[in-house]
């Protein structure tokens, strides 16, 4: 009978607790044969018990050695897997191991092999075979094949560091390591390694195994600094290329405020943005501007992504605006702060915000007399038109003066503060366009009566 047509015959599995029942009466049996006028009959019966039950141990041999006949494993954890009749193996983490019939592979990771003495038996690594007949011993093979992805990333960088190699340290017997015609004999207690320089002993197992981890720690470590290279060119390209797409959407907005100008003699400007001809007629009226940036509904004074695109403006001027937006609120809340807690008595005005303080400041300049107020916004007028002087330094002035001069002065400092590092037009854009948060305040009382 061919060798192939038996292995592929599938043997009955006998009754459940047949080989039980076999040796019970097996026993039986013995025990009647030591009695006196126990029958040949029976010890017949007994003898082909036997032979049944030596059979079924037969066939159950020759199933299990068909279940180990073949197999692939790629551990997950440490664990054991019994391959064929002869061979145990103890697979780390990270460790492959596949065979069929006599054919064993191990492509990758850190295996202990424990083979039983017999006829030859072979362990296929990709540096190297080891052959055996009967011993314990060790295989840790480096650059297999889930390396492959990491080696072929980083190709040409690396050299021989991350190559194939197997290292091989034998506890019992002696094996043979061979590649490429060259073969080792190694004995218990010695190691050797197979690797693009050939098949060599390395002494002692135990330095040996530390002399090739070191190799692979070296080839993690330049795989992990080629890597981290290679991730930093990556960032860089796309850095260039925001700042490149910024530059065009900002390019792109000039070029649509020119082709403005052309079509209607000049760019619009904001009601806030007063020259000093603008401030003078407003004196004239009796009327002040005012423009000074809010926290918006995030409390952060950010422009959103969206803002910044239709402002012109890359990503990295976010947190310049957001920063400069936060100093302009700092100078005007360290002069109304003061002034408003003094109004109330000294009380903590910290969580009332700077709007309502002002409110309070206007409330208390009208208390008091009837025509306080209208004088002080008139005096707030003149003073930045030019056509009165400023209060100098220590001169009594009231509070609500005090707060309106900050409030109106403040939209031309954050502008001067923006220009230091956007530039004169984009801080002008910033700082009298419609995106972000702004807290405009306009207040009229006519001009002065005619003396």
């Amino acid at each position: 009978m061919d060798r192939r047509d038996l292995e592929a015959w599938k043997a009955q599995e006998p009754p459940e607790g047949f080989a039980g029942r076999v040796v019970a009466e097996a026993a039986r049996e013995a025990t009647e044969r030591r009695t006196p006028g126990a029958g040949r009959g029976r010890r017949i019966a007994a003898g082909v018990l036997l032979a049944v039950a030596a059979a079924a141990a037969i066939t159950m041999t020759a199933h299990q050695r068909r279940a180990n006949a073949r197999g692939d494993v790629l551990a997950y954890e440490t664990r054991e897997v019994r391959i064929g009749m002869r061979a145990v193996a103890v697979l780390e983490k990270g460790a492959h191991v596949s065979w069929e019939g006599d054919a064993v592979t191990q492509s990758s990771g850190d295996v202990f092999w424990r083979v039983e003495p017999g006829a030859r038996f072979a362990v296929h690594t990709p540096a190297a075979d080891v052959t055996v007949k009967g011993t314990c011993f060790r295989v840790k093979v480096r650059g297999g094949e889930e390396d492959m992805t990491r080696r072929d990333a980083v190709a040409g960088t690396l050299g021989a560091v991350v190559g194939v190699a197997a290292f091989v340290g034998v506890y019992e017997g002696k094996v043979a390591v061979s590649h490429a015609g060259q073969s080792v004999d190694v004995a218990a207690g010695q190691g050797a390694q197979a690797d693009a320089g050939g098949v060599r002993a390395t002494g002692p197992v135990v330095s040996g195994a530390q002399a090739f981890e070191q190799e692979s720690s070296e080839g993690e470590k330049a795989l992990t600094m080629a890597n981290a290279n290679l991730a930093d060119t990556v960032s860089d390209y796309r850095r260039r290329l925001e700042a490149i797409e910024a530059q065009k959407k900002k390019l792109e907005k000039e070029l649509a405020e020119a082709q403005a100008q052309l079509s209607d003699g000049g760019p619009p400007r904001s009601e806030y943005d007063l020259s000093t001809d603008d401030w003078k007629e407003l004196a004239r009226k009796g009327e002040v501007r005012m423009r000074v940036p809010c926290a918006g509904p995030r409390g952060d004074y950010a422009l959103t992504e969206k803002d910044l695109n239709k402002l012109g403006l890359a990503p990295q001027d976010g947190p310049i605006v957001q920063a400069a937006l936060q100093r302009s609120h700092a100078r005007t809340w360290g002069i109304i702060q003061p002034l408003c807690s003094q109004a109330l008595g000294g009380a903590d005005v910290s969580r009332i915000g700077q709007q309502a303080c002002v409110s309070i400041l206007m409330d208390q300049a009208g208390a008091r007399n009837p025509g306080a107020y209208d004088e002080d916004v008139r005096e707030v007028a003149e003073i930045l038109a030019g056509t009165r002087a400023a209060p100098r330094p220590g001169e009594a002035v009231d509070p609500l003066v005090q707060a309106y001069l900050a409030l109106a002065r403040e939209s031309q400092s954050v502008q001067g503060d923006l220009a230091k590092s956007l530039g004169p037009d984009d801080a002008r854009r910033v700082v009298f366009g419609d995106q972000g948060c702004w807290w405009n305040s306009g207040h009229g009382v006519g001009p002065r009566e005619p003396e």
